[in-house]
């Protein structure tokens, strides 16, 4: 978690930053987008399924200056934001080299790929990235660049980044750097972010600024009760990043993996927990529209008819209904150890409502050791993974519904499966 001191020096920076900041802001730009700019010097800077959570406890993310933004237009549900890139006479640094400045696709990855997407398809390929440290360093000895070649190889199209652990620049300006404690923490400079990503579309591959909350800490995230501050901090802190990176640095949109069947009180609050759920979506719909980035959502796949909520109209709908209304993606956790379970659990109800709503629908594949067998590849192996992926990419081109496509939990997960 963050510490206090750094909240007090990050509001004085932000306080200096919005000066500086209005005399260059465009007249349609959102007031909720605080600029990152300072003019401050850089120097220092180093230039049978059972309701199981789709990912590790260690993802959870309870920092109140986690601050994303997003936005979705119900039309076409995409979306490009309308800030503009730095100006040197603010003292923005510049976005840092991530892996080896001459990286060539192809060198690095040696191991089996999947029959999933042709490069050049508009049908969606994704992989969760938890790790946000690994942009920047090995983790158990791969590096980005391995990473990045086997993505490259697979023609993965988009990446799900969790950057809750990412300074915001305010912050690391203000301090001078990142300090020792920072680094021990795992936290990463918003210029090795903005080098990865330019890196990514180099690629073309997109990037969602991700986020999560599960177990103990998701009811702080979706009680109405706390009026959202958790989501309202983290979609501050993606909009004063948008809006002074440049356009091929930026975040492609905000993806959250919120998950309430993941408390331990969920059996016995199921009908509540998905309301407040249902109001946490629509809030923060809201909150991307004012940023001007799409809203995309990790969702179990155990909804059913029975799953009403009020909308914000006050008419009674199935929750998939909110969520594919007021997002432009939805990630369905239909983890299962074939193509054609994995495709039945993404689909039994989901499909309706994508359709009905033109919301892109992703069928999630996992890779993690997990103590259920039956909803992981992990221990299928490779040759397993491919086989029934392929399946499964074969059922979603039959559905009938062309805004579908896949994801693999996670990336590390992934590599070390197929290497």
């Amino acid at each position: 978690m963050f510490r206090i001191n750094k909240m007090v020096a990050a509001a004085t920076a932000i306080a200096m930053l919005t000066v500086l900041a209005s005399c260059g802001k465009k007249p349609d730009q959102s007031e909720t987008s605080s600029s990152a700019s300072q003019s401050t010097t850089t120097q220092g800077l180093e230039t049978t399924i059972i309701e199981t959570s789709s990912k590790q406890t260690t993802t959870t993310t309870e920092a109140p200056s986690m601050n994303t933004t997003t936005k979705k237009t119900v039309g076409s549900k995409t979306s490009k934001s309308s800030t503009t890139t730095t100006k040197p006479s603010l003292g923005i640094p510049s976005a840092a080299q991530v892996g080896s400045a001459s990286f060539k696709p192809g060198t690095l990855f040696k191991g089996a790929t999947l029959d999933y997407r042709k490069a050049g398809e508009s049908f969606t390929l994704g992989a969760w990235w938890w790790d946000l440290k690994g942009i920047v360093e090995p983790v158990n000895g791969v590096s980005v660049d391995m990473i990045l070649d086997m993505l490259i190889a697979n023609n993965v199209n988009e990446i799900y980044l969790d950057v809750s652990k990412m300074l915001p620049l305010d912050e690391e300006l203000a301090q001078g750097g990142l300090t020792e404690d920072d680094k021990k923490a795992g936290l990463v400079s918003e210029r090795h972010v903005r080098g990865f990503i330019k890196k990514c579309n180099k690629y073309g591959i997109r990037v969602s600024a991700l986020t999560g909350a599960a177990g103990d800490s998701v009811l702080r995230w979706i009680d109405p009760a706390n009026k959202y501050f958790y989501i309202k901090s983290f979609i501050d802190k993606i909009a004063a990043y948008q809006s002074y990176v440049a356009a091929d640095e930026k975040f492609s949109a905000i993806h959250l993996d919120v998950e309430p069947h993941t408390h331990n009180s969920w059996k016995k609050n199921r009908a509540k927990y998905t309301q407040w759920l249902a109001g946490f979506v629509i809030e923060t719909r809201k909150l991307c529209d004012k940023v001007n980035l799409p809203l995309e959502f990790d969702i179990w796949s155990w909804f059913r008819d029975y799953d009403t909520v009020k909308d914000e109209t006050g008419a009674t709908v199935n929750i998939l209904d909110v969520m594919t209304k007021n997002c432009s993606a939805l990630g369905i956790m239909s983890y299962f150890y074939t193509g054609a379970g994995q495709f039945d659990r993404a689909t039994d109800l989901e499909l309706e409502y994508a359709k009905k709503n033109n919301c892109r629908l992703i069928a999630g594949t996992e890779t993690i050791k997990l103590p259920e067998r039956n909803v992981t590849y992990y221990y299928a192996g490779k040759e397993k993974l491919i086989a029934e992926q392929s399946i499964l990419r074969s059922k979603l081109d039959e559905c009938g519904y062309k805004k579908v496509g896949g994801a693999i939990h996670h990336v590390y997960a992934w590599y070390a499966l197929v290497k």
